[in-house]
């Protein structure tokens, strides 16, 4: 456990000499719930108004605070800004809290509609990213002993305290296609959403150290997809349940680096399936399981002395989801929860303690807008006839 302490310390401290902070983005294991963060546009591409909390802790036995949170709401809106609104909050602290990045922003889609069970949306964010840091409790390389730790004093002198935090802004863009696969005209049998995002086009930078170099952040690219299949089941409760396929694939890297045949940055693949089961118990409509896997693509320099570039790259994390969905009356979902194990499977081992990861999620349908008259209507949302 003191070697993996030692090690993080000076991974972070290694951070602030580097000639380019190639930092990379939070990621989640529920993607599938964090539509927003991922693809501005998303924003709006459920029923209703909804809202997401999330609270995600990364290897807990390690020592120090290694934790990401976030809130965000999105919206479609038919009459007065005739699409998807949105916003989100995100906090992630590393370390014994001396470095936390705070981001929010605001996104807007516009939807495109081709056919009844085909539509498209286009979407656009920005957000303001603000980073903090705490150079007292920072342990830099130069004061670590192999045997007893930190007992040196370091040489590095951090720039004056006024300088300990900076905030830019920042801008992302994605598409997204939602359609369905109907059995019979009246019966759906399956229902997807594909998505591509560019986070991060204006490549801020991000440099701690005033040297005269900067350290842009480096562009994100993510393309993500989830499937619902309808399997039907004669004499089982509400007579179906659903198979929930999805992946997402990361890429973060400095620009001019996505198109060289070495690798580059830091690439990040999540696959694997949800199953949405009926239940009978009172407070839940339906259970939600799943089981996922996370594979990561590190930087190699030199990618000829690798044999076997596949089976090179370690699996990350196995993660194992389990939750509950309500559901009215009518068949609308009201909210879910969603709690989240990541088992770590790479050379880190299970002594980490995982990742945990907890989701709670709220839809509210049909919200009722002020019109022309006096009365007030209710008005439908133009994706409630996907199928949820």
């Amino acid at each position: 456990m003191r070697k993996i302490y030692i090690s993080i310390i000076a991974a972070v401290s290694s951070l602030l000499f580097a000639n380019s902070v190639l930092a990379q983005d939070p990621n989640y294991s529920q993607f599938y719930l964090k539509e927003t963060y991922y693809n501005p546009a998303m924003t709006g591409i459920n029923p209703g108004l909804r809202g997401t909390v999330t609270d995600r802790h990364l290897w807990t036995s390690v020592p120090g605070e290694w934790g990401t949170q976030s809130i965000s709401f999105d919206y479609y809106d038919v009459k007065f800004a005739q699409g998807g609104i949105g916003g989100y909050f995100t906090r992630n602290s590393q370390g014994e809290n001396c470095l936390n990045t705070y981001q929010g922003g605001l996104a807007y889609a516009k939807q495109i509609r081709v056919l009844p069970d085909l539509m498209f949306q286009v979407g656009a964010g920005a957000q303001y990213i603000h980073k903090n840091i705490d150079y007292d409790k920072l342990t830099f390389t130069d004061q670590l002993d192999p045997r007893f730790g930190a007992i040196y004093e370091t040489e590095f002198v951090p720039p004056e305290e006024g300088k300990w935090s900076q905030g830019v802004f920042d801008y992302n863009a994605g598409a997204a296609v939602q359609f369905n696969i109907r059995q019979t005209p009246v019966k759906y049998l399956a229902t997807g959403i594909f998505g591509v995002a560019f986070h991060h086009l204006s490549q801020p930078d991000m440099s701690w150290i005033d040297d005269g170099q900067e350290a842009p952040l480096p562009m994100k690219f993510d393309i993500h997809g989830y499937l619902q299949f309808r399997i039907n089941r004669q004499g089982f409760h509400n007579r179906y349940f659903l198979i929930c396929p999805g992946f997402i694939f990361e890429n973060q890297a400095e620009a001019n680096q996505w198109f060289k045949g070495s690798e580059s940055g830091s690439k990040t693949l999540t696959f694997g399936m949800n199953a949405t089961i009926p239940s009978k118990v009172s407070f839940m409509s339906s259970l939600y399981v799943g089981c996922w896997a996370r594979k990561q693509f590190i930087k190699e320099f030199n990618l000829d002395e690798v044999k076997n570039t596949f089976k090179a790259k370690s699996f990350d994390a196995l993660i194992l989801t389990l939750g509950y969905i309500k559901y009215s009356k009518d068949k609308k979902q009201l909210y879910q929860f969603l709690y989240s194990y990541d088992m770590t499977i790479s050379n880190a081992g299970l002594s980490t303690g995982g990742t945990h990861e907890v989701t709670l999620s709220f839809e509210i349908h049909d919200l009722a807008i002020k019109g022309k008259s006096a009365r007030r209507s209710a008005v439908p949302h133009p994706n409630d006839k996907f199928l949820r």
